[in-house]
C-alpha cells in the first residue's frame, strides 16, 4: 500500500512539476499529409479548428498565391483534417484563393463556419467571386453554401486579406473585419444581418498595409477591439456598435506599418495585449493602461532588433500565463512569459529555439491548437523556400512532445477578469490531456454565484476539440461568473473551473450585480445591512434550507436558521434617488453571535441623471477597487478628450455641458486598477 501511495504522490508532482516549470517546450515536426499538393510562394493565413467536430484539431486556410490550381494545385478553403497523432489529409473545396481565414459559427447554428477574404476572387460561382466571403457549414468540413451578399461591396478593388470574427455591435451573432494585403483595398468591418446579408460599420479605404487583422477586447469594457496592420493605426477600440476608434496613443509612430502582430492576455487584468514586430525585426509587446489611457511597454529583455516576421500569444507549457513565439528567417524562437507579483512587470525567459529549414522566410504562422491532445499548445506555420524563380510555400506542423503523465482539463479562455456583454457571442477554450484515443466529449456549465455555483449548462457531450461558441444570454448580470468544464472518459472524470471570475455586463453595467461576499452573525433578526454608495438595503433573505435556492419555502417561518455554514442571500438595494431596485443573489458565509454588520458595496457603477441631457447632468460613481488616482474623463465620439478632472473612489459630480453640440459622447471613470465608461446623448 505505501508503495502505490508513493507512486501516485511521484506522478502528481511530477505532472505538477512539469506544468508550473515550463518543461513543455520541445516540439517535434509533424507534417505527415501536408506536402501534396505543393504551394507556390506568398502570404496566407491559417486557423487551427475542429472543423468537422470529431474532437481533432484540423488547419484550414485557403488557396494559394497562384490560385485557383494555376501551378501547384491549391485552390479553394483548404482543410487539413487532423487526426489525433500529428498526420493530415486534405481536402479542397472552391476555385479560389489566397488570402486569411476566420473559424466561427456565423448563423447560429452550432456549426463551425469560415470567412476569407481573398486576393484572387477568380470562380464562376457565387462560392468564391467576391473579395470578402462567409460560407456557412455542414459539419463535415467539405460542403460551403455562400452567405455573403453585402461584402466587400464598398470599393474594395484589389484583394482582402487577413480576416477575423467577432460580435462586435454584441447583439448575439459573429461579424466579420478584414485587412487589405498592399494597398487600394484598406480595411473593413461588416455587420452580420442575420439572414446571411451584411452592412459595413467601419471602413478605411486609403493607405497601405500587410495583411493582418486580430479582434480582442484590448481594453476590457466588454466590446472588441482590433489590431491591424495598415497606415490608418495599429489599434482600434470599439464603441460596441460596430464603429471604431484609433487608439494608438502613444505608441510608435511608424513610416511603415509594423507586422505579424496578436493579442493575448500577458499580465492577467482581463483586457488583451499586443505583441508584434517592429520595423528593426524585433519584438514589441504593450499592455494598455485604463486608468492612463496610455500603452506600457512591457517587451523586457525581448530582442529589439533581428529577423522576426511574426508574433503569437500563447499560453505554451499550460501553466496560466501567456507566452510567446516568433518566427522569421526559419528561426521559430519561444518566449516563456513571467508575472511577477506587480501586474504591470513581466519578465520574458527564451525556453526553445529551432531553425526550420535553409531560407525560411515567414508566410503563414499560427499557435494553440493542441493537435495530439497532450495538454499543450502546437503550432503551424507557412514557410517560403528556395530562391526566386524557383521559391516556393512549405506548410509544416510542429506539436509539442511531452508524454502525458495524468489525464487532465484546463480552462484557456477566459481565465478571470474578463468583460462580456450581456446577450453578445464569445468563445470559450479549453485543452486536455487525454491523447488521440479518447472520443469523450465535453460538457461546459456557468456559474453567476461563484466557482461553488449553482452551475447552468451550456452544452452537453460537445467534441472535444478545444473550442466553444457561447452565445451569452440577455438575462444574466455578475461578477463573479466562473466555467465548469466536465469530460468523462471510462474512469477518468476530468475538471476545470475558470481560474479567477470575470464579468458578464447587463446593458445598464453592473448595476443589477450587487456582491454579498460577507461574513454575517446569527440571529438574523439583528443583522444590518447597508451599503455606502446605493443606500439602504431595504429587504434581504437567504436560503435558510440550503437547496442552493432563494425560493418562497425560505419565507416560510416554520424554518429556523441554527448552524453556521455558507448560505444564499438575496438582497434588493433602492439607491434613494431613483425607483429602481438592485438585486444580487450571491454566498455569505453565516456565523454564530450576534451583532450589526456593514455590507459596502462591491460593485462598480456608473449612472447619469438625465441622458439625454440638454445642458446640465449628474454623474454618480463607485469604484470598488482602486489604484492610483482615480479621473473623470469626457469624450467624444471618436476618443477626443473634451473634459477630465480627479476624483475620489465614490460620489456625486455635476457637469456642464451647454457648450456642446449634439450627439454621443463618452464619460469614462477609471483608476489605474478599474475602469467603468457609459454612453452620454446630448440633445440641445
Amino acid at each position: 500500500m505505501r508503495t502505490f501511495v508513493f507512486s501516485i504522490f511521484f506522478l502528481l508532482s511530477a505532472a505538477i512539476s512539469f506544468g508550473q516549470h515550463g518543461k513543455a517546450f520541445q516540439y517535434v515536426e509533424s507534417s505527415s499529409g501536408m506536402n501534396n499538393p505543393e504551394w507556390e510562394s506568398g502570404k496566407s493565413e491559417l486557423e487551427f479548428a475542429d472543423i468537422n467536430q470529431d474532437g481533432f484539431v484540423d488547419i484550414l486556410t485557403i488557396g494559394d498565391h497562384s490560385s485557383p490550381s494555376a501551378r501547384y494545385g491549391c485552390h479553394g478553403i483548404m482543410v487539413y483534417f487532423g487526426d489525433g497523432t500529428g498526420s493530415w489529409t486534405l481536402q479542397m473545396s472552391g476555385d479560389f484563393g489566397y488570402g486569411g481565414i476566420a473559424i466561427g459559427d456565423a448563423n447560429n447554428d452550432g456549426i463551425w463556419d469560415v470567412g476569407y477574404g481573398m486576393h484572387h476572387a477568380y470562380s464562376s460561382s457565387d462560392f468564391g467571386d467576391q473579395l470578402l466571403e462567409v460560407a456557412l457549414g455542414d459539419g463535415t468540413g467539405t460542403n460551403w453554401t455562400p452567405w455573403d451578399d453585402g461584402l466587400a461591396t464598398n470599393g474594395e478593388d484589389w484583394g482582402l486579406f487577413g480576416t477575423d470574427f467577432a460580435d462586435v455591435d454584441n447583439d448575439g451573432d459573429l461579424d466579420i473585419g478584414a485587412n487589405s494585403f498592399g494597398s487600394g483595398s484598406g480595411l473593413h468591418v461588416y455587420i452580420n444581418q442575420g439572414d446571411g446579408t451584411w452592412e459595413q460599420s467601419f471602413g478605411i479605404m486609403e493607405g497601405n498595409s500587410n495583411h493582418r487583422f486580430v479582434f480582442g477586447d484590448i481594453n476590457n469594457d466588454g466590446n472588441a477591439d482590433f489590431v491591424v496592420t495598415h497606415d490608418a493605426g495599429i489599434a482600434f477600440f470599439g464603441y460596441g456598435d460596430g464603429d471604431f476608434y484609433n487608439a494608438d496613443f502613444n505608441l510608435p509612430n511608424y513610416s511603415w506599418p509594423m507586422i505579424g502582430p496578436d493579442l493575448g492576455d500577458v499580465n492577467k487584468d482581463g483586457g488583451k495585449d499586443l505583441a508584434y514586430i517592429n520595423p528593426d525585426g524585433g519584438i514589441d509587446v504593450w499592455t494598455f493602461d485604463n486608468g492612463t489611457s496610455q500603452w506600457q511597454d512591457i517587451s523586457g529583455s525581448l530582442p529589439a532588433s533581428g529577423d522576426f516576421q511574426a508574433t503569437e500569444l500563447c499560453d505554451f507549457n499550460s501553466d496560466g500565463t501567456m507566452d510567446l513565439a516568433a518566427f522569421g528567417d526559419a528561426n521559430l524562437t519561444i518566449w516563456k512569459g513571467i508575472v511577477t507579483s506587480d501586474p504591470e512587470t513581466v519578465t520574458w525567459e527564451q525556453v526553445f529555439n529551432t531553425t526550420t529549414s535553409n531560407n525560411g522566410d515567414c508566410s503563414a504562422f499560427r499557435a494553440g491548437g493542441d493537435v495530439d491532445r497532450n495538454g499543450y499548445p502546437d503550432i503551424t506555420l507557412v514557410e517560403k523556400v528556395g530562391n526566386w524563380p524557383s521559391d516556393q510555400n512549405v506548410l509544416k506542423c510542429f506539436k509539442e512532445t511531452s508524454p502525458i503523465f495524468l489525464h487532465y482539463i484546463k480552462a484557456v479562455y477566459p481565465r478571470g477578469n474578463e468583460v462580456f456583454k450581456q446577450g453578445s457571442v464569445q468563445f470559450t477554450d479549453w485543452i486536455t490531456a487525454i491523447g488521440a484515443a479518447s472520443s469523450a466529449g465535453v460538457k461546459i456549465e456557468y456559474s453567476l454565484q461563484g466557482k461553488k455555483g449553482p452551475f447552468t449548462t451550456l452544452i452537453e457531450d460537445f467534441a472535444n476539440g478545444g473550442r466553444y461558441q457561447w452565445n451569452i444570454p440577455q438575462t444574466i448580470s455578475t461578477n463573479n461568473c466562473f466555467l465548469r468544464y466536465t469530460l468523462v472518459d471510462n474512469e477518468d472524470t476530468l475538471v476545470a473551473l475558470t481560474p479567477e471570475a470575470f464579468t458578464i455586463l447587463g446593458e445598464d453595467g453592473l448595476e443589477t450585480d450587487f456582491i454579498a461576499d460577507s461574513t454575517l452573525v446569527y440571529p438574523y433578526s439583528q443583522i444590518h445591512f447597508t451599503d455606502q454608495s446605493l443606500g439602504l438595503i431595504t429587504s434581504w433573505e437567504w436560503d435558510f434550507n440550503n437547496d442552493g435556492t432563494v425560493d418562497a419555502t425560505d419565507r416560510n417561518p416554520s424554518y429556523a436558521y441554527d448552524e453556521p455554514g455558507e448560505y444564499t442571500v438575496k438582497l434588493t438595494v433602492s439607491d434613494g434617488t431613483n425607483t429602481e431596485s438592485i438585486t444580487k443573489v450571491d454566498y455569505i458565509t453565516v456565523q454564530s453571535g450576534t451583532g450589526n454588520i456593514d455590507m459596502n458595496s462591491a460593485v462598480d457603477f456608473l449612472k447619469i441623471f438625465p441622458n439625454p441631457v440638454k445642458d446640465k447632468a449628474l454623474i454618480k460613481y463607485h469604484l470598488r477597487s482602486v489604484k492610483g488616482t482615480v479621473e473623470m474623463h469626457l469624450t467624444d465620439i471618436n476618443g477626443r478628450p473634451l473634459q477630465s478632472a480627479q476624483l475620489g473612489e465614490q460620489g456625486t459630480i455635476p457637469v456642464d455641458l451647454s457648450n456642446l453640440p449634439s450627439g454621443i459622447y463618452f464619460v469614462r471613470i477609471s483608476s489605474a486598477s478599474s475602469m467603468i465608461m457609459k454612453k452620454i446623448i446630448i440633445l440641445n
